[in-house]
């Protein structure tokens, strides 16, 4: 036995006995969950390449400025699972950034009163109309709305909740809204008239010129590098360009390497067509470590579904990893999903699942879910060859998972060991360990793992494992550990035999 209080030399009569905190038989050690947000640091007190760690919503706005967009996504993060810690880092605005505005125009004059409102970043503002308003009157009257702020305070809830401002034109009749942060992600707010019946006016119409303009790329990398040995399971992006994205990739493949083993996902939003998803997506098609939330023209911002869905997502796939996302409520993004003229038809999200991008449910209340999660990858990585089907986001979680309860089993119970070879009146000592008794413990884990649903078919792949002591180091061991992730019940194909 190996005491580690109790002295070997010990003469004293008596019992004395060490305390030592042990995993119970049949247990697994649990993967560690830890987010991180990165995007653009524009305002505020905070630093560039700085990482802020467990951050409350107020703490991200004084650090990155009201209504930024990292202020934003901490609040819906925190507010999607407000069980989970956030961390945040913001690169400084490219130089020369410019930021995007739109533009509302109010024509004619309303022949009878009511409710007109539009929907600026996800967030509506609404403001009262009387019969006889004309269209100068009513754009004062829209931009007093937008730059209302609470009683006796100074918050403008549109730039508290948006990071939008609104100002009304030299014609009088033209309302200009602006993003106060700089770049060319500022281009992607949604700007939109209301469509609902009861924001509609008799004699009162308004035209809207989209979101354009906003210029400016930052590099995250700096910001990636703040990350340091830090392990990240879950990295939200809130820049979705590509080469900003393909940044975060690389970090998260690095991680990846078995030296490291800090698996991490990359999640992230984008406002787009259909062809311009895909062109994204095939330029990630052999990248299995980025989770892509797409839809075309959504009232909500993308860095907003990003940090929506990694959440939910960082959550379910920690507490199982091969358990499928679908019917996960993403609530959020309730009641800011596209017009149903605008959302995918199942034949294109066929095509998007086959082209890497996730796809998501517009339920009749407005409500929003997964429908299928699946990472950008497009190519078999063992052939080279495009892919059968979507590469779902279990399918790395739990290689992730596995890697790190095996590792974390071999550290705890295998870290001293001698090593023997197979045969030896050693084998069975305790300290002592071989190939054989390796391979018994892989196969003895690997049951573990198929009882919750991790993996399948052990019986045939666990004695298929190859456990080899190093022909020319005698304290290593090399081992080939096969093993089959678990499937999911996702497409239900019937043949309905109606018999007359």
């Amino acid at each position: 036995m190996d005491f580690e209080q109790i002295p070997g030399s010990w003469a004293v009569p008596g019992s004395y006995t060490e305390i030592r905190e042990v995993a119970a038989p049949g247990t697994l050690v649990g993967m560690p969950l830890r987010c991180v947000l990165v995007g653009q640091i524009s305002g505020g007190t905070g630093v560039a390449n700085t990482v802020y760690s467990s951050l409350t919503a107020a703490q991200a706005v004084a650090l990155f400025g009201a209504g930024s967009a990292v202020a934003q996504s901490v609040a819906a993060f925190l507010k999607e699972e407000p069980t989970l810690t956030i961390d945040a880092v913001g690169v400084a605005p490219a130089d020369g950034s410019v930021a995007a505005s739109a533009s509302l125009k109010f024509e004619g004059t309303a022949t009878s009163g009511g409710t007109m409102a539009a929907i600026l970043g996800g967030y509506r503002v609404a403001f009262t109309v009387t019969s006889g308003m004309t269209a100068a009157e009513a754009a004062q009257a829209f931009v007093a709305a937008c730059n209302s702020s609470a009683a006796n305070a100074t918050v403008n809830y549109l730039k508290a909740e948006t990071g939008l401002s609104a100002t009304l034109g030299s014609d009088g009749v033209t309302v200009t809204v602006q993003s106060w942060e700089k770049g060319a992600f500022t281009g992607q707010y949604d700007v939109r008239v209301s469509s609902a019946s009861y924001d509609q006016v008799d004699g009162l119409s308004l035209a809207v010129t989209p979101m354009a303009g906003g210029a400016g790329l930052p590099d995250v990398t700096p910001a990636l590098q703040a990350l340091g040995g830090t392990w990240y399971t879950d990295l939200i992006l809130l820049l979705n360009d590509q080469p900003n994205i393909t940044a975060a990739q690389v970090e998260a493949k690095s991680r990846e390497n078995a030296m490291k083993a800090q698996d991490m996902r990359v999640w992230v939003g984008f406002s787009g067509t259909q062809s311009q998803i895909l062109a994204l997506t095939q330029a990630f098609s052999t990248a299995e470590e980025i989770v892509l939330i797409a839809e075309q023209a959504p009232r909500w911002s993308p860095w907003i579904a990003a940090a929506v869905a990694g959440a939910e997502g960082a959550q379910a796939l920690n507490s199982d990893p091969s358990r499928q996302l679908q019917g996960v409520v993403l609530t959020g993004l309730a009641g800011l999903g596209p017009d149903a003229g605008d959302q995918f038809t199942p034949i294109q999200r066929n095509v998007l699942l086959h082209g890497g991008c996730t796809t998501l449910k517009f339920n009749r209340d407005g409500t929003v879910s997964f429908e299928r999660v699946v990472t950008t990858r497009q190519v078999n990585p063992t052939s080279g060859l495009a892919l059968d089907g979507p590469w779902n986001v279990m399918i790395p979680a739990i290689n992730a998972r596995v890697r790190y309860e095996w590792n974390a089993y071999y550290a705890e119970n295998y870290q001293r060991a001698k090593l023997a070879d197979v045969g030896s009146s050693l084998e069975n000592v305790p300290g002592v360990v071989t190939v054989r008794t390796l391979k018994a413990s892989w196969v003895a884990q690997c049951l573990l793992y198929q009882a919750q649903g991790w993996i399948d078919d052990v019986a045939t792949l666990g004695p298929q494992a190859v456990f080899e002591r190093d022909s020319l180091d005698r304290n290593r061991v090399n081992s080939t550990l096969p093993i089959k992730p678990m499937g999911s019940l996702i497409v239900l194909a019937n043949i309905l035999q109606s018999q007359v």
